[in-house]
């Protein structure tokens, strides 16, 4: 389990880092040049947070829904790495914002929300991939 956590986290990395440095892009308006500095300096940042803070939550993830069925695990591993995904921007209002966040989560949240989609598409990302790359060790371990 552990090879597969490596893989889905170097692959997950990769493309959720392309796919939020995409939409930076082309939201922001900037020439398709501007990707590379950008997906850099979300590696930066991203790499990190998904060691610290992804990985474990999808190795919860998997402790959670070993005991259901196929679809029923890869249903409630999406909630949890969805629900994980979304409770990052409130965990990291706790640790850098904590009064902000109790007092002025108005505020709080115009200043934060921009970390939603970012969270979210890693999570999904990282769902996804695991998802992938289990299937794949399932079939490799069958033959």
């Amino acid at each position: 389990m552990l090879k597969r956590k490596i893989l889905t986290l170097i692959f997950a990395s990769l493309l959720s880092i392309s796919l939020i440095a995409f939409w930076f892009v082309f939201t922001d308006g900037e020439e398709l040049i501007a990707f590379f500095p950008l997906a850099l300096w979300i590696s930066l940042i991203a790499i990190p947070v998904i060691l610290i803070y992804g990985l474990p939550v999808s190795f919860l993830s998997e402790k959670l829904t070993k005991q259901f069925t196929n679809n029923k695990r890869i249903f409630w591993a999406l909630v949890i790495h969805v629900v994980f995904g979304f409770g990052f921007v409130f965990i990291a209002g706790l640790i850098f914002e904590t009064e902000m966040l109790i007092w002025d989560f108005i505020q709080f949240w115009r200043k934060y929300e921009v970390f939603l989609f970012p969270s979210l598409v890693t999570s999904i990302c990282f769902w996804g991939v695991d998802e992938v790359v289990r299937f794949y060790s399932l079939i490799k371990d069958t033959k």
